[in-house]
């Protein structure tokens, strides 16, 4: 999923429609695909994307320092923003490795075919497949839902 992540941060962020949450839920949305900038500059191969930030180990990490940094409320927030990037990414083809460090395996549900982690061909291989669309727009249809709810 690629732009839907930001539908999906913005999903989070009308439960509690504070500048705070939005900039809370859309870095811990964000965060997991973090690792695709130390594959730019060298630091990683381009294999390490979607492995140790995309395990349910690491979502649990993040979502306790975000407790401790932020509080509960917007810790638990966190924690559903980095699982739900997790979640949506699960139907590539390449698959997650949701148990990191205590197990390989890979969990997808194969939906799409995995594009790259970066750049145009990134955006236009994923945006020709029809799931993306159809998952995608599902997202922006619930934000859409949601922020008309706030505004009624």
């Amino acid at each position: 999923m690629q732009f839907g992540h930001f539908g999906i941060a913005l999903a989070i962020a009308s439960i509690d429609p504070r500048p705070e949450t939005f900039a809370v839920v859309t870095a811990a949305q964000f965060l997991p695909n973090a690792d695709s900038l130390l594959i730019r500059v060298g630091w990683a191969a381009p294999e390490f994307h979607g492995t140790w930030s995309h395990s349910l180990p690491f979502c649990a990490a993040v979502g306790a320092l975000a407790t401790v940094l932020f509080g509960p409320w917007l810790g638990l927030l966190a924690l559903a923003s980095i699982v739900l990037h997790v979640v949506a990414d699960l139907p590539t083809d390449t698959g997650i490795p949701l148990l990191l460090p205590f197990s390989e395996r890979r969990f997808s549900l194969d939906l799409w075919k995995n594009t790259g982690y970066w750049g145009r061909s990134m955006y236009a291989g994923y945006y020709r497949q029809p799931w993306a669309w159809i998952l995608e727009g599902a997202v922006f249809a619930v934000v859409v839902w949601r922020y008309a709810e706030l505004l009624a």
